[in-house]
């Protein structure tokens, strides 16, 4: 199995590498509870003191700038400074702060209750980037999964896009590298199971379970689980330098399907 690790590691700012089945955080913080599940911002913590004590959007979060799903690997960016989280905060709200993802389906598929018809992408259907945009919703007993809202009445600040900068598809996957600034949850998810690509192995959306899938760095040998892993991975992080203002680029290998 995928343990995290530091990936980059600045005297301002980290990058770790966050494996799947372990939250980044928790939502709302959890005062007094010894038996909860580790988090990606619990271990960075226990290694780096200081990043609990930025103050970001919310007091619990300490440092970490932006959430991946429970199931989604990749790269996380934390802040180490107060100023260093300031400016990315500044950064995340200008949208010079960008997010890459790699991502793979089986094909396409009806849609799902609850979406709205297909969207309309722009700015054409034959240039990339291609984006998809919408509001969100809850859905879904427990609100498990969400659903977008396109009606006219979404405010702009409500809005969020997904880039799709490339499709290439490959011995029956197809396979997306995609883009996002401003993150909802489940977004590219919802997204591309909107467009009829829902992704292997993700059962919310109706993904095709392909248990050969295996996250970065798990070991050669290692038996696919009861449930396996999603094909999703941040494997970019875009954004300046909290000091010089210089540019910088993280990355991981790009995902790809077990029939490559």
């Amino acid at each position: 199995m995928s343990e995290p690790n530091i990936v980059d590691l600045k005297p301002d700012y980290l990058v770790a590498y966050k494996p799947p089945r372990m939250h980044s955080v928790f939502l709302k913080k959890q005062d007094g509870r010894e038996d909860r599940e580790d988090t990606l911002l619990d271990w960075c913590s226990r290694l780096y003191p200081e990043v609990p004590e930025v103050k970001g959007r919310n007091p619990w979060e300490g440092g970490i700038l932006h959430r991946l799903d429970y199931e989604t690997e990749g790269l996380v960016l934390f802040a180490r400074t107060q100023e260093a989280m300031d400016s990315f905060l500044v950064q995340q709200k200008e949208g010079s702060f960008s997010k890459t993802y790699g991502a793979f389906s089986v094909g396409t598929m009806e849609r799902l209750p609850g979406y709205p018809p297909k969207p309309r992408m722009y700015p054409s259907q034959n240039t990339y980037p291609l984006i998809v945009e919408s509001g969100f919703r809850p859905y879904g007993p427990g609100r498990k999964t969400v659903r977008p809202v396109i009606h006219p009445g979404v405010p702009p600040e409500k809005i969020y896009r997904t880039w799709i900068l490339a499709v290439e598809n490959v011995k029956g996957f197809t396979v997306f590298a995609v883009r996002i600034q401003r993150g909802f949850r489940h977004q590219i998810r919802c997204h591309l199971a909107w467009l009829g690509f829902p992704l292997v192995n993700d059962s919310l959306y109706g993904g095709a379970v392909i248990r050969d899938h295996k996250p970065l760095n798990s070991g050669e040998g290692v038996l696919p689980p009861d449930q396996p892993f999603l094909a999703l991975r941040a494997q970019g992080l875009s954004f300046r330098d909290p000091v010089s203002g210089e540019s910088r680029e993280y990355t991981l290998p790009p995902i790809v399907p077990p029939a490559f």
